[in-house]
């Protein structure tokens, strides 16, 4: 089975919802997708379309595309709904903010926004708290179901202005339950957890983006939407991703060079360069937002000074690190901290 076709057996689990508390029925669900009934069980792997197809048939016997997540179900057909009600929006901004407002008019337990704050979009998914006390299953946690819904938001608003968002970072609320990889090779960034706030966070650039795809092709795209969070979840990684897991992982940031690079993943500088831009990307890009990640993660979890921050992301001085955070981020870096603390 490849790699790149498959998806964590926890998928199945979760995607069964409220129906996995019946064993009879989620046997026979499996079944009846070709599904092995270790899925049930095991930490193992199932081919991904599988779970798609799955999916489809939960959501309709439930008659709820939150598979029981929500307290008040969401009907199948909602996010066809809600594509159809987006269908006069003229740039991905307004697309945004309809989306928010759609889910606020339907039930007050989404707190969807917008922010934007420096050179970022920050678009947050949060759902209100289950009452303090209150038993819940492990479906009902939101997790799963978050993930889902940003990743399917994610599908459809590239596909709407006719370009991938690249993301900057994502930040989840809640704790991971897949090995860190997984999430960076669903989002193509870095990933963290225990957060504020679950978000997409992107260049603000992407905001004004006109809405490319007319209203006649929406068909096809829903027809596809439960295909849309497996095509994220791949394990072949592009050579972007390559590039920044190794610049993540690297001490000396400041002084990595795109030489350095190109030795570690056996190519000239030429070939990675071209494969690079064929990505839409460069080095220097990626080593930027690596930076600007990287300089938000020792803000919030270590005491190092502005100024030996600073020099260990290669600024020539403390200054030019703080206009540069507050450029990124709206916030001076001893702004971000003190709202971290």
């Amino acid at each position: 089975m490849s790699t790149s076709n498959v998806i964590p057996n926890l998928f199945i689990r979760r995607q069964l919802g409220p129906l996995l508390a019946d064993e009879n029925k989620s046997k026979s669900l499996l079944r009846s997708h070709n599904i092995d009934l270790s899925a049930l069980t095991s930490d193992g792997y199932t081919e991904s379309t599988k779970l798609a197809e799955l999916a489809k048939t939960v959501w309709h016997l439930l008659d709820d595309e939150s598979t029981g997540v929500a307290d008040k179900k969401l009907p199948v057909g909602f996010f066809n709904m809600l594509c159809h009600a987006c269908s006069d929006c003229k740039n991905l901004k307004s697309v945004l903010h309809r989306t928010c407002n759609f889910f606020a008019l339907f039930s007050d337990e989404y707190k969807f926004s917008l922010e934007v704050k420096g050179e970022e979009a920050i678009f947050s998914l949060n759902m209100a708290n289950k009452p303090d006390g209150s038993k819940i299953d492990s479906y009902q946690r939101g997790d799963y179901f978050i993930l889902y819904v940003s990743i399917v938001l994610l599908h459809w608003y590239s596909w709407l202005i006719n370009e991938p968002i690249k993301l900057e970072r994502v930040e989840f609320s809640f704790f991971s339950f897949l090995p860190i990889d997984d999430y960076e090779s669903m989002y193509r960034c870095a990933v963290t957890f225990e957060e504020a706030n679950n978000s997409l966070i992107f260049s603000n650039d992407f905001l004004n983006k006109t809405i490319a795809v007319g209203q006649e092709k929406l068909a096809d795209f829903l027809i596809n939407v439960p295909y849309c969070f497996l095509s994220q979840y791949k394990k072949n990684n592009s050579t972007a991703d390559e590039v920044r897991k190794i610049l993540s992982k690297n001490g000396n940031l400041a002084q990595t060079r795109i030489s350095t690079i190109s030795e570690l993943l056996h190519c000239s500088i030429a070939t990675l360069t071209r494969k690079l831009k064929a990505e839409n990307t460069s080095f220097m890009e990626i080593k930027d937002r690596t930076r600007k990640v990287q300089s938000l993660s020792l803000l919030k979890t270590t005491d190092l000074s502005i100024t030996e921050i600073s020099n260990l992301l290669g600024f020539s001085e403390s200054s030019a690190f703080t206009r540069a955070f507050k450029k990124w981020t709206g916030d001076s870096p001893m702004e971000y901290r003190s709202n971290c603390s």
